[in-house]
């Protein structure tokens, strides 16, 4: 039997149709994010993050500030390419260590080391200089000026936007960026600089700006750990 033309090309029509139908919809690869990538939690908060990875049940995971949500589940999307989708929702919070372990969402977000940070190390001491990046202020350094135990105050320019944001020294993750704080130390002093001195919105303020509070991050890990919780046994990626 021949085709006529019109029925040559109805058949030809049908046919790509049904291919179209048929193909199989591309799968769209998965992000990579790493300490310093800024994210927005629950629709509402920029944050930073600190280190990605997996734990010790192989999951992938991710760090941040604790502030920078109110609960579990809240959803976490990258703040500079937010219709990547969600890469995952906040699965545990410690408010004392601000800290929260976001579980990622191994379809959407794959963990990788941030550029230049080859490991963790104990928290700074007086006088070592360490650096932060954050979603506001990016890469910035500064004195660490008082450690009290977990905790270490600093002058590297930050501001609102860079919580959570990934503080290393000498390429070595060492802190959980927390926010503007002044040093114990300073006393009454520093009450009245807390006062006065602005966050820091750009370096070209140093030193007029308010020193920021971190974390140990061999701290952080060390607390998921012992209570089993979401984050245990961390090794970054």
């Amino acid at each position: 039997m021949r085709w006529t033309g019109l029925a040559k090309l109805a058949l030809t029509t049908v046919m790509a149709g049904a291919a179209a139908v048929a193909a199989p919809a591309v799968a769209q690869a998965a992000v990579p994010v790493s300490g310093g990538t800024p994210v927005m939690v629950n629709g509402v908060s920029g944050c930073t993050l600190t280190a990605a990875g997996h734990d010790a049940s192989g999951a992938p995971v991710a760090f941040t500030a604790a502030h920078c949500s109110s609960s579990f589940d809240e959803p976490v999307v990258l703040r500079d390419d937010p219709d990547a989708g969600v890469i995952g929702t906040v699965a545990t919070r410690n408010e004392v260590l601000d800290y929260s372990v976001i579980r990622l969402d191994p379809a959407v977000a794959v963990p990788v080391r941030q550029p230049g940070v080859t490991g963790t190390a104990p928290a700074p001491e007086f006088g070592d200089i360490v650096c932060k990046d954050g979603l506001t202020t990016g890469h910035t350094c500064g004195i660490t000026w008082q450690r009290e135990g977990e905790k270490f105050w600093n002058h590297a320019c930050a501001g609102y936007g860079d919580s959570g944001g990934p503080v290393t020294h000498d390429g070595r993750l060492v802190g959980l960026l927390s926010g503007g704080h002044m040093p114990p130390a300073t006393g009454s002093v520093g009450d009245t600089a807390m006062a006065l001195l602005p966050s820091c919105i750009h370096p070209v303020q140093s030193p007029f700006f308010l020193p920021v509070v971190a974390h140990s991050f061999d701290a952080i890990v060390a607390d998921a750990t012992e209570r089993n919780w979401p984050g245990a046994g961390f090794q970054m990626a």
